[in-house]
This record gives structure tokens, sequence and C-alpha cells, in this order.
């Protein structure tokens, strides 16, 4: 009797302490903590593996945290125990996976439910939009050429595109503007760095795109873009094109298709106002976060970054040739159109296109994406100090300086390197490409040239910003 009461107890307390960690699983449900809430409901389903609710719970953590195909049988059980939620994740579901077709039917089956609440109509709206939107986009597909990608965790993902000196930079816009937060994204700099534009919090907590410019050695005042840019969502990550003028940003609102989605707008010079901002086609767009996309018009390179079909915290970018003009895609399947919007294959973009000719675009060697714990340049601020990295700069406008200084730097080491091998090249080839090799050798010493005349003056005033800073 003894040991009975003793097992009793000991069940009764493992199914208390169960249920307290069910209980607070829900609360972090509820909050959309959804990783933290998934092992209790994983643990629960152990003993109640028909369970409508545990499953319905479970599948949406793994829907929201990446396991897509695994959320796919809890959410059918929770649908066929005839729970009305299941319907919208059910949506989402097909939306991730591009079959929107199926996702209209079960968010329309979700809206139909009856006496639906206010918050939860106006959110499954939003999603039947973003579905209507996603079979609009389908229909819309550009022929893209990609070439490479490398998926990053997304706490490097605005540290790791190097751009041509000519194409301006784009880094952390906490890295210059200590105020703004790791979340804003990050912040465009054109190549006179004159002038920031990046992503501020407004007066209701969401991201605003914002510009400030350059006065003497200090920022002037930030300046919200208009409101054809900034809505009641977020806006984030621009990127302008060198004519100052094409302005590529990302955005959560715009009606966009799940997440952030990436546009472009024009600046109106003469009436100093931006164009309503163009929808990007797929499959630079997605049901998923596509963050920024950046095009180094002076290496003939586009950066794509998205966390479609990654884990959570993960980011691919993607590295593409950027069309002259766009092309849609003609004459596939539907299932060749999804494979091409998902970027399932990079071979299958370069399918009927002359790829060597495509990547021996002139300057093409200028680009690179570096890679994670890649050395900088040494940079000596005097005798006795010696900086290798940016983070080692005290001064913002030093550091600032200085990423300039090092990308022309290393595009002067590898001109320089292309200009001995052409010279060689030269010494034993036919007169026929002589002549084609004379032009390429004489472009490159003047670019050369150049490089060595201007990377003294930069260095200099990387120094002098740095000494007067650390004076203080």
């Amino acid at each position: 009797m003894k040991h009975t009461l003793f097992l009793l107890f000991f069940v009764c307390i493992g199914y208390f302490a169960q249920a307290q960690t069910l209980n607070e699983a829900k609360l972090l449900y509820q909050k959309g903590e959804y990783q933290k809430a998934l092992p209790a409901f994983k643990e629960g389903l152990k003993s109640k593996p028909k369970d409508a609710s545990l499953n319905l719970w479970y599948g949406v953590c793994l829907l929201e945290t990446g396991k897509t195909e695994a959320s796919l049988p809890h959410l059918k059980l929770a649908e066929s125990k005839r729970l009305s939620e299941a319907n919208r994740f059910l949506a989402k579901y097909y939306l991730k996976t591009f079959a929107p077709d199926t996702a209209l039917i079960f968010i329309d089956k979700y809206l139909a439910t009856p006496k639906l609440n206010g918050d939860k109509q106006k959110s499954a709206v939003v999603l039947k939009t973003s579905i209507q939107a996603f079979i609009e986009q389908l229909q819309k597909v550009e022929d893209v050429c990609f070439i490479d990608s490398v998926i990053i965790p997304k706490s490097k993902l605005y540290s790791t595109v190097k751009l041509s000196v000519e194409a301006g930079s784009f880094m952390p816009a906490n890295t210059s503007f200590t105020e703004i937060p790791l979340s804003a994204g990050g912040a465009y700099f054109p190549e006179r760095n004159d002038r920031a534009y990046f992503a501020s919090k407004n007066a209701a907590n969401n991201l605003d795109i914002v510009a400030r410019h350059r006065i003497l050695n200090d920022w002037g005042e930030v300046e919200p873009l208009p409101d054809v840019i900034n809505t009641e969502a977020n806006e984030c990550n621009p990127f302008f094109l060198s004519d100052g003028v094409t302005l590529y940003f990302a955005s959560n609102g715009h009606h966009s298709m799940g997440g952030y989605d990436l546009y472009v707008t024009r600046l109106n010079r003469t009436s100093n106002t931006y164009l309503l901002p163009d929808h990007l086609n797929m499959p630079f767009n997605s049901e998923a976060n596509d963050y920024f996309l950046i095009i180094d018009e002076f290496t003939n390179r586009g950066y794509l970054a998205t966390d479609r079909n990654q884990p959570e915290g993960k980011v691919a970018i993607y590295t593409f040739i950027p069309n002259p003009t766009k092309t849609l895609l003609q004459g596939k399947t539907i299932k060749e159109l999804r494979d091409f919007a998902q970027i399932r294959s990079i071979k299958a973009t370069q399918a009927g296109k002359n790829l060597d000719s495509l990547m021996l675009q002139p300057e093409s060697h200028n680009i690179e994406v570096v890679k994670e714990n890649e050395p900088d340049v040494i940079f000596n601020i005097n005798d006795d100090l010696h900086y290798s990295k940016e983070s080692d700069f005290k001064s913002t406008e030093a550091r600032q300086e200085y990423i300039a200084y090092r990308s022309l730097y290393q595009k002067y080491t590898r001109s320089q390197k292309v200009l001995e091998e052409k010279r060689e090249q030269y010494i034993v080839a036919t007169p026929e490409i002589q002549k084609k090799l004379a032009e390429d050798i004489l472009k490159l010493e003047t670019a050369v040239l150049k490089y060595q005349q201007d990377l003294p003056v930069m260095e200099k005033r990387v120094r002098n910003l740095e000494i007067t800073k650390i004076s203080k």
C-alpha cells in the first residue's frame, strides 16, 4: 500500500509538472515565441498523439520556426478534428510551399468561420491579400541568371557584401549610428560618403527609411523619406543605384506577399518627389522575408538576401547577373515557374545562357563577398598603433573612411595583379590579341595610377580623423 501511494504521488507530481510546462508553453505560443514553446508541445504529444489542440500548437510552432514539411501532418490532424484555426495555418503552409491555389481554399474556409473576432478576421484578410498577390506574381517570374549563393547567420547579413568603391558601401546601420538598433538593418552610403540612408524607429515604433547629410565631420538631422515610401508598416535596407535616383528597399507593407518584400522607386529631381514604389517580380520576392537587393553596376553583379528555404537564424545571399532589361520567363510549366521563383537550382537559371560571356564583364574581378573572419587591411595609425579590423576604430567617421580606403586598396591590388597577368599574356599573344590586350593594359595602367594618387590622400584622412578622436 505504501509503495502504491508513493507511485501515485510521483505520477501526480509528474502530471502537475507537465501541466505547468504546457501552460507556460501556451503563454509563449500566444506571444509568438514558438521556438521556446515547441519542446513542451512535443513532449505532450508523446502521451496524447491524437490531441487536436496539441497537434495544432506543435504544428504551428514547426511551421513558424522553419520546419515547414514537418508541420503538415499535425496541422492536417487538427483540421480533421474541426479546429478552425488549423485552416489559417494550412493556408500559410501552402503559401510557403508555393501552392497558392490550395492556400486560397483554406483561407476562404477560415474566413467562413462563424463569429470570427475582429483581429483574427483582419489578419486573415491580410493573408488572403498576400495569397492573391502571390498568385498574380507567379505569372510574372523574371528570367534571372544566378551564379552563386552563400548561407550565413542572420547576424552577419549586413556586413557580408562588399561593393566596389564607385557603388558606395552597405553596412549595419548600427556601425555608424550607434543609437540605431541592430534590428534596423543596413545603411547605404554613396561613393562620396556625403549622405547616409537607413531605417530608424518612428513614433509608432515602426521602421521608416531616413536620410542624413554630412555636415563637415558630423551628420545633419534625420530626414524621413516621404509617405509614398514609408507606410504604417516597416521599411528598411535602402540602396541607391549610381544614378542617385533609383532606390531599392524592403517593406512588410505595400501589400507584400508575406514578411518583407522588395520594392523599387525613383526620385523625380525636378519636384524632389518619389514615384509610387513598384513591387519587384519573382524570384526577387517570395512568401518569406526578402531583405535587400543590391546591384553593383561597376562589377555587373547583383545580390539578393532572403530567408526562403532556410532554418531559423540563417539567411541566403544569392549572386546574380543583372539584366539590362526586364525579361519574363516564357513557355514554362507551373512547376518550372515555381522552381525558378524559389531558386530551387542555380544551374537551372543558367540553362540556355552563354555563362562565360556573362561572367566576363568589365571589372568583374573587382567584386567579392567577404567570408567570415577574413582579415581586413592592416592600417597604421602611428608607429605604435596598428588596426586590423573595422571595430578597432574609435571614430565613426574614421571607420567609414577606412571602409572606403580598404575597398579601394583591395581594388588597387587586384587591378595590379590583373595588369601583370595581361602584360604576360601580351608577350606571347598574336598581333590581333595583342591589340585588344593593349587597350585593356592601358585602361588598367590608368586605373592603377589613379589608385596610387588617391590612396595616400584617403589614408591621411583616416589617420587624422582617428588621431583627433583618440587624442580627446
